[in-house]
């Protein structure tokens, strides 16, 4: 396969990747972001973490919530727990590496914050001991899946919940958890905000 035929693939890919995403997640992107909105009106806050590139894209997320996204607004109360080297390995070290999350959830998150997990396989474990930190703390999961959802879907309860990109290509997943967190935030701020400031 020649170059311009692996970009025109790629892309293609995506694109059928963001309708089918757009076709079958528009009403549970709605009601994701009615629940962010809600958290945030009662002083809550956004919890956010993930792994490798998924950990990327949440602290882009939590970047554009503090900082802003296509205007000029007040900062919005995110945070991305920590993959600081010092703190995972502390916590890695006495306790597990499958730790490094859910530790971090129990001093950090209570009601009515919200923790958000992206994860392309939904099979880590760090992310699945997270999950379960958080409902220990009576705090409600939005997950950001792919594939088949993997053990992370398995794990959610009644107020959880997940959008799942169907998808077995981990970069399609990704691109497209990176496009429903920008309508996250735009929905968020217009829900906050309205249209203008």
């Amino acid at each position: 396969m020649n170059p311009q035929d692996i970009i025109i693939e790629q892309v293609g890919l995506a694109l059928e990747t963001f309708q089918m995403a757009v076709e079958s997640l528009g009403d549970l992107l709605e009601q994701t972001s009615e629940a962010i909105t809600e958290c945030l009106l009662h002083d809550g806050k956004i919890v956010v973490c993930g792994m490798g590139a998924s950990g990327a894209t949440g602290a882009s997320f939590v970047a554009r919530m503090q900082s802003r996204f296509e205007r000029d607004r007040p900062s919005l109360p995110a945070i991305v727990l920590s993959n600081d080297g010092i703190v995972t390995s502390a916590i890695a070290h006495d306790t597990g590496p499958g730790d490094i999350y859910a530790r971090q959830v129990r001093s950090l998150c209570h009601e009515p914050d919200v923790l958000l997990i992206i994860s392309s396989t939904g099979s880590a474990s760090a992310l699945i001991k997270a999950i379960q930190a958080a409902h220990d703390q009576g705090v409600c999961v939005i997950a950001l899946t792919g594939g088949s959802g993997g053990d992370v879907a398995d794990l959610l309860e009644g107020n959880d919940i997940e959008l799942r990109v169907e998808n077995d290509r981990v970069g399609n997943v990704q691109l497209t958890h990176h496009l429903l967190l920008n309508c996250l935030v735009e929905l968020i701020e217009n829900a906050i905000f309205g249209h203008e400031l």
